[in-house]
């Protein structure tokens, strides 16, 4: 059975837009979106990106307001929100089980890029940065959330500060010329794919930031923010591959002359999609597990320092890939079935999150790069069609 998702009076107390705008803000500026803007201009002509990136941002960002304005009216967090979709069993733990380990593996990204930033800034061995900031990840995290939104201001405007670093050290020389892959329909739903999965994950648990805010112009003020804040990155991404012809940031920054200054803005640039990375693996692992909060966080930050050792930052385009097959067609379950007035059984959400996600991962193993679109699509008519099956019985 579903567990009751019903809608309580708001708490005399409820958070404002702005108290959650720099988690919103610390996901769109960071170097793993401004990464993912030169990863995409490294194979789709500039000219294409210019509608496909803007229309992407729109999408991704409808998805995550979507979601954080389901959980506000039902006051639930990612967890709440996928046991009453999928049930108590099998399918809210295997739902969970995916939140955790991509955020695991965004924490791997994070530890990676911004240990060995810190590791350069201090003469460190390999393993000393990654495992400094992850020490320092697990103390901030444990933190009240309110608490640390403040800081994740911080390290939001030194995300900026290093895009500003990064454009001023080499230089722009805006061209649109760059030799691509044939541009084709394929490639732009892999654009557009590619910046949906960036943040699938953040769209799903938008809910864990969003669940106590007074209103949902609160999130859509919120969403707002990010859209805006996120195009800036790309097109930050999009200019710095244009002109050194790479997208790893620290290696764009070592042969500046502002690279230490550069270094430091990358490492606390990190920190703040770090911590919102770590709350909600935390909560995901929490439900997994019989564990309290600041255990699960253990496990979140213990697999990431693993990951950042074995530089899994330089993964990215492959891990969203993946994501981009596993997790969209569960969040067009779950959004579809909080709409429903009627809500369909957990076996059928579970079968329809599973056949879509199944779809989506043979079309990638074939080679396909629609497969974000057809999970999605697949699940969507699965869980149409199995209800119309059930109403009619």
């Amino acid at each position: 059975m579903n567990p009751p998702l019903t809608k309580p009076a708001p708490p005399p107390h409820s958070a404002r837009w702005y108290n959650r705008a720099g988690i919103w803000v610390g996901i769109a500026i960071n170097p793993a979106s401004i990464t993912l803007g030169g990863g995409l201009a490294s194979t789709v002509a500039v000219s294409a990106l210019v509608w496909l990136v803007p229309l992407g941002a729109m999408m991704l960002a409808s998805l995550a307001v979507i979601c954080g304005i389901i959980g506000r009216r039902y006051r639930a967090t990612f967890a709440r929100w996928s046991a009453h979709t999928f049930g108590l069993g099998v399918g809210a733990v295997l739902l969970n089980l995916m939140m955790a380990l991509g955020m695991s593996g965004w924490g791997g990204f994070q530890m990676g890029l911004g240990g060995t930033s810190f590791g350069n800034l201090f003469g460190l061995p390999w393993w000393g940065g990654p495992l400094a900031m992850a020490i320092l990840i697990v103390v901030l995290g444990n933190l009240n959330v309110n608490r640390w939104n403040v800081f994740v201001w911080l390290t939001t405007l030194s995300a900026l500060a290093l895009a500003v670093t990064a454009l001023v050290a080499v230089g722009l020389r805006p061209s649109l010329e760059y030799v691509t892959e044939p541009f084709s329909a394929e490639r732009a739903f892999w654009v557009v794919g590619s910046i949906i999965s960036f943040a699938s994950l953040f769209s799903l648990r938008s809910t864990d930031f969003t669940w106590d805010l007074a209103s949902d112009r609160d999130v859509i003020i919120d969403g707002l923010c990010f859209l805006g804040v996120f195009l800036i990155s790309l097109v930050i991404g999009i200019q710095l591959f244009r002109t050194t012809g790479d997208w790893d940031l620290a290696q764009i920054l070592a042969g500046t002359p502002l690279a230490i200054l550069g270094q430091i803005f990358l490492f606390v640039s990190l920190l703040s999609p770090a911590l919102s990375t770590m709350h909600s693996g935390a909560l995901a692992w929490a439900e997994i597990l019989p564990l309290k909060y600041w255990q699960g966080s253990l496990i979140l930050v213990g697999i990431g320092l693993i990951l950042g050792l074995l530089r899994f930052d330089r993964e990215l385009l492959t891990f969203l890939d993946w994501v981009g097959a596993i997790l969209p067609p569960a969040m067009v379950v779950m959004i579809i079935s909080a709409w429903w007035v009627k809500k369909p059984p957990p076996r059928l959400t579970l079968f329809a999150w599973l056949v879509g996600a199944a779809t989506a991962m043979a079309f990638k193993l074939n080679g396909q790069i629609i497969h974000l679109a057809a999970g999605a699509i697949v699940s969507y008519g699965v869980l149409v069609l199995g209800k119309k099956i059930l109403n009619e019985r």
